[in-house]
C-alpha cells in the first residue's frame, strides 16, 4: 500500500469501518484499479496524520441516449478532532468541480438518514428514494442455473467473457449503471470477498453471504442482469434459490430495485434494518434532480458488499 493509501486507510479505519479499510489491498483495488478511472480524492493532512478525506469514483451510466460518464460518491470521513471545521465543505466543492470536469452530469451516492439530511439541506443533493430491503425465501426449484465461484481463474476465463458479453442489452427509460465485462470483472475482484455468479438463459446474478452474526444465515442477492435472449421482466426466484443453495443459507436478502427483474420477498421495515439507506443525487450539469430517475439500483451498484 502506498503511503497515501496508508494515511487514508488509517483515517477510514478510525472513523468508518476497521474491517473493510484495514485490509491493505482494499483501497488500491477500489481507488486505483477501477477500469473506468482512478478515484477523485481530496484530503486534508495535519503533519503525518490524515484528518479529512472525500473520494468519488468515475463510472459510466446510460439513459435512452446511450452511455456516458457518471460519478459514484463514496467515502467521506473527518477525524473527530476536527469536525465542524468546514473541511468537508471545502473538500466537497473541489470534488464537485473535478467531477463535473469529467463530463458527468451528476453523482449518485448512498447514505444513512443522518448523512442524507446533511447533504440534502447543506450541499444541494436530492433524495431519490429510500433503498428498500426484502427477505426472500427459496420457493422455486433451481433449474438451468449454473453457479460459479468468482475467483481469479474464473474471472479471467473464456466462460466469464462469454456470459458477460451482453450486459447492457436491456432498454432504459431513466438512468442505470452501465455494465461490461471489464467493469464487472473488476467489481467481482474485490479483495477477500466471496462472490458467486449465477448464470441462466434468462440472466446473470451475483450473490454473497451476509456478513456478521445474524440469527439466521442469509445469502445476499447483489445484482441481477437480464440477458438478451430473455423476455422482460424476468423472475428473480431462481436466482434467490441458487444464492441460498450456493451460500448454504435458508434465506436471501435483496435490496434496491430493478426495472426488468421481479424479486418477490417480504419487505423489511426500516426500523428493523440495522442501517437503513437512502439513494441521493447531486446534479453537476443541466439534469434537474426532479427529472432524474434511476431505473435500477442494487447492492452491487454501490460499495456495501
Amino acid at each position: 500500500m502506498s503511503d497515501d493509501f496508508s494515511l487514508t486507510s488509517e483515517l477510514l479505519v478510525r472513523e468508518l469501518d476497521a474491517e473493510r479499510f484495514g485490509d491493505p489491498a482494499y483501497l488500491p483495488w477500489f481507488y486505483g484499479a477501477n477500469p473506468r478511472g482512478a478515484a477523485i480524492e481530496e484530503n486534508v493532512d495535519e503533519g503525518d496524520r490524515r484528518v479529512a478525506h472525500y473520494a468519488v469514483l468515475p463510472t459510466v451510466y446510460r439513459d435512452a441516449a446511450g452511455p456516458g460518464p457518471f460519478i459514484f460518491s463514496s467515502n467521506v470521513a473527518t477525524d473527530s478532532s476536527v469536525r465542524r471545521g468546514g473541511l468537508f465543505r471545502e473538500m466537497a466543492e473541489r470534488v464537485y468541480k473535478r467531477a463535473a470536469a469529467t463530463g458527468a452530469p451528476g453523482m449518485v451516492g448512498v447514505g444513512n438518514d443522518q448523512s442524507t439530511v446533511v447533504v440534502v439541506e447543506r450541499f444541494g443533493w436530492a433524495l431519490l428514494r429510500p433503498m428498500p430491503v426484502k427477505v426472500c425465501a427459496p420457493v422455486t426449484p433451481i433449474r438451468d442455473v449454473e453457479s460459479y465461484v468468482c475467483d481469479k481463474p474464473f474471472l479471467r476465463s473464456e466462460r466469464f467473457a462469454e456470459v458477460t458479453a451482453d450486459l447492457d442489452c436491456v432498454p432504459v427509460r431513466g438512468w442505470a449503471q452501465s455494465w461490461d465485462t471489464d467493469f464487472l470483472r473488476w467489481r467481482l475482484s474485490r479483495p477477500n470477498t466471496h462472490y458467486l455468479l449465477h448464470v441462466s438463459d434468462a440472466g446473470l446474478a451475483v450473490s454473497t453471504r451476509a456478513p456478521g452474526p445474524l440469527k439466521v444465515p442469509c445469502a445476499v442477492l447483489l445484482k441481477v442482469l437480464p440477458r438478451s435472449r430473455s423476455s422482460l421482466p424476468i423472475s428473480g426466484a431462481r436466482f434467490v434459490a441458487a444464492a441460498c443453495r450456493s451460500n448454504h443459507a435458508p434465506l436471501c436478502i435483496y435490496a434496491g430495485w430493478n426495472a426488468h427483474v421481479k424479486v418477490h420477498g417480504i419487505p423489511t421495515p426500516r426500523k428493523l434494518q440495522p442501517s437503513p439507506l437512502n439513494v441521493v443525487f447531486k446534479p453537476l450539469a443541466d439534469v434537474p434532480a426532479s427529472q432524474f430517475r434511476l431505473d435500477t439500483f442494487e447492492f452491487l451498484d454501490m460499495d456495501a458488499f
